[in-house]
C-alpha cells in the first residue's frame, strides 16, 4: 500500500522580471508567475475584445409576421450569380442567407469574383470583414466606459 502525504509541497520562490511593456522590474514569485505586485493589479490587466461579428454581412433579415413554417424562394446577392434558392422561414426568426448554398462561405466567394474578373470587389468584401480587436486597460473601464460604448465608438 502507497502512502501520499498530507500536505502539499510549498512551490519555489524564483527571482523574476516583469513581462509588463517597459517595467523590467526584478521580483520574488513562482514559475508562472510574470508580473511584479504593482503590475498584477487590475487597471493594468490588457484585455483584448473581439467586435461581436454584424450578421448581415452573410445574412439578410427579413422581418414577417408568418405564424407557419413558410418556404420562400431567394436569389442569391452575389455579383453575378443568377441562382435561386429556397428558405424556410419560421415563426419568430427574421435572419435568413443571403447567398445560395453554392456561395455561402467566403472562399467560395472569392473564387466566383475570381471567375467572373471582380478583383475590386473582393477587396470590398475582405476590407467589411476584418475582424476588428478593441484593446482596453481597467482604467479605461475605471473612467466610466462601458462595454458598448467601446463597441459602439470603434
Amino acid at each position: 500500500m502507497m502512502q501520499l502525504p498530507k500536505s502539499r509541497r510549498r512551490q519555489k520562490l524564483r527571482e523574476k522580471k516583469c513581462q509588463y511593456p517597459g517595467c523590467g522590474k526584478v521580483f520574488y514569485g513562482i514559475h508562472i508567475s510574470k508580473y511584479c505586485a504593482e503590475h498584477r493589479q487590475d487597471q493594468y490587466r490588457i484585455r483584448k475584445r473581439v467586435r461581436p461579428m454584424d450578421v448581415t454581412r452573410d445574412n439578410v433579415i427579413l422581418p414577417h409576421t408568418y405564424t407557419d413554417v413558410t418556404v420562400a424562394v431567394m436569389h442569391c446577392k452575389l455579383q453575378g450569380c443568377d441562382n435561386q434558392f429556397e428558405v424556410k422561414m419560421y415563426p419568430r426568426q427574421f435572419i435568413y442567407p443571403k447567398y445560395c448554398p453554392e456561395h455561402r462561405n467566403e472562399y467560395k466567394r472569392i473564387r466566383h469574383l475570381q471567375r467572373i474578373g471582380r478583383e475590386d470587389l473582393i477587396e470590398q468584401m475582405k476590407s467589411e470583414s476584418a475582424d476588428v480587436e478593441l484593446e482596453y486597460g481597467g482604467a479605461d473601464v475605471a473612467a466610466g466606459d462601458t462595454d458598448e460604448d467601446m463597441i459602439d465608438a470603434a
